[in-house]
């Protein structure tokens, strides 16, 4: 029970969370398709404002921007959702995630997608907490998902409706290829580009009239008159005189990757031009950076180290004390556009005796996987305990990443995800036999961690390079082929849940479960 890697959904109804009343509830889901800037998402919140209990509905597409719809809703609905919360103990679901061994789910799609739901709380600290649908699911939480969605969708109907809006598209990166791909070449400007008149201003690219933002809601050009003249720095954030980007606070725009003008090599300077790293901004504008890339051109120095937020702060400052080390794991892994492009890297120390177990398990497509197990050395073991007490790393499990914050989010055709889970006997410390703690890798470093991500990375990389082998081996890929272009086509693997009948598990009698493996207790098929 105590190295358990990955914990059930009896596991984590089990587990104590402190929290705070709740105050508000959202699901949420997002998907990218193949293309650049193909993002869908919406979001649901249940909350009060100003008074009134509403549920706000925000669509959002990559390329046409935001619609947002407002229903009515009363507050017996978070009443029940908070007592569903405490029920089911759903502050602690955020600690599920699916083991890779058990999954022996079909590779459906290359393309990512995600579905989730957060509870707010009133907690001075943190203050939410998410929990990844599939996973829920995956362990045999379906029915409460469904029971929080209907209670929150039973507002969403016209007789509820009081406003909706649609927000343009800001983003200068859209709205330039916008104007590349679905202009008409042949198509005259010769608008009247006159800043205001009484019923707002007249769009210079397309003709539109009535328009009253910063940005033209038709084709989503930049107002005349805001487009920036000259530039002179004078400290802060600053607006890029290039594509537009407002709230710049480093050396270089975070909306087409251009230095701060006053930065910038002068012509001329060959000697200072040659130690300059390579500008992204025009593959950024024309082919897009993978999200995975961003930590890369940091360390390259192309773009500038974030400093750690108040909220990473204020958690690396919060006393957690817990008991022995049970166990430490770094999993990553990608999906690709193309067929055989699933890699999975993925890293597992189990502590015991005072010493450590570490398995290395490395996969890419349909290629054999190579397994390699270590016993870690004395001061490897000794330094990675330090540091995640020291610097209360645990506490970092609240963060979530927020991909509309990432510049380069939405320029992906890849998906994928990396993730560290540490877990501690807390038994003799007055807490839970199992306390385990999902550190997302994205989110500590969209908050200014990037340094305690890497030196975790480094850790992982001790524990093997300063360990001593024990064994190696090859193991079969879990499918015979991954799926291609748009999930379509490939073979299914062997002993696939797909179609197949369910079962009732002899370990804690549920009831549906479909796999090799129990989806509540993690028991194997008997």
């Amino acid at each position: 029970m105590l190295e358990k890697m990955y914990p059930t959904l009896k596991d984590v109804k089990e587990m104590t969370v402190a929290h705070g009343r709740l105050t508000a509830v959202d699901r949420h889901s997002h998907s990218n398709g193949m293309m650049m800037f193909s993002g869908v998402s919406d979001k649901f919140t249940l909350k009060e404002t100003d008074g009134e209990w509403v549920v706000l509905h925000e669509h959002k597409n990559d390329m046409d921007g935001t619609d947002e719809k407002l229903y009515r809703a009363d507050a017996a609905a978070l009443e029940k959702i908070a007592q569903i919360a405490e029920r089911e103990n759903l502050y602690a679901w955020g600690e599920m995630r699916i083991d890779p061994e058990k999954d022996d789910r079909p590779k459906v799609y290359d393309y990512s997608s995600s579905a989730g739901i957060t509870l707010y709380t009133d907690d001075k600290v943190g203050g939410y907490f998410s929990f990844n649908c599939d996973a829920a699911r995956f362990y045999g939480g379906g029915k409460v998902i469904d029971e929080i969605n209907a209670i929150i969708g039973s507002f969403v109907t016209d007789e509820n409706l009081i406003s909706e809006k649609h927000l343009p598209v800001t983003d200068p990166r859209v709205i330039e290829m916008k104007k590349k791909w679905f202009s008409d070449p042949n198509e005259p400007k010769a608008h009247d580009t006159s800043a205001d008149t009484e019923n707002g201003w007249i769009c210079g690219e397309c003709g539109a009239r009535g328009n009253e933002g910063k940005y033209c809601a038709n084709c989503g050009a930049r107002k005349p008159s805001e487009k920036p003249e000259g530039f002179v720095y004078t400290g802060g954030k600053w607006v890029c005189p290039g594509c537009g980007q407002d709230g710049n606070e480093g050396k270089f725009c975070c909306g087409c990757g251009n230095w701060r003008p006053d930065l910038a090599p002068k012509k001329g300077d060959d000697e200072k031009a040659q130690n300059q790293p390579v500008q992204p901004s025009e593959a950024a504008r024309q082919f897009g950076i993978p999200s995975g890339i961003t930590d890369a051109l940091k360390a390259a120095g192309v773009f500038p180290e974030d400093k750690p937020d108040e909220q990473l702060a204020a958690l690396l400052a919060k006393q957690a004390s817990h008991g022995r080390l049970v166990s430490f794991e770094h999993s990553a892994w990608s999906n690709g556009m193309s067929v055989n492009s699933h890699s999975e890297d993925r890293t597992t120390a189990v502590f015991k005796d005072g010493g450590a177990v570490v398995t290395r398990y490395i996969q890419q497509g349909t290629f054999d996987a190579a397994v390699t197990e270590f016993t870690a050395g004395e001061k490897v073991i000794a330094e990675l305990e330090s540091f995640i007490r020291e610097n209360n790393l645990t506490n970092l499990s609240q963060l979530r990443y927020d991909r509309s914050r990432d510049p380069f989010g939405n320029m992906t055709d890849t998906s994928g995800g990396s993730h560290y889970s540490i877990m501690f006997d807390d038994s003799s410390a007055g807490g839970s036999a199992l306390a385990c703690f999902t550190l997302d890798t994205a989110a500590i470093v969209q908050h200014g961690g990037s340094e305690i991500t890497a030196q975790l990375r480094t850790f992982c990389d001790r524990l093997c390079s300063e360990g001593v082998i024990t064994s190696s081996r090859r193991e079969p890929a879990k499918a015979n082929g991954m799926l291609g272009f748009m999930g379509m086509g490939g073979a299914v693997s062997e002993g696939s849940s797909v179609g197949g009948s369910k079962w009732v598990c002899g370990e804690c009698g549920f009831e549906n479960s479909g796999g090799k493996f129990c989806n509540s207790c993690g028991a194997p098929k008997k």
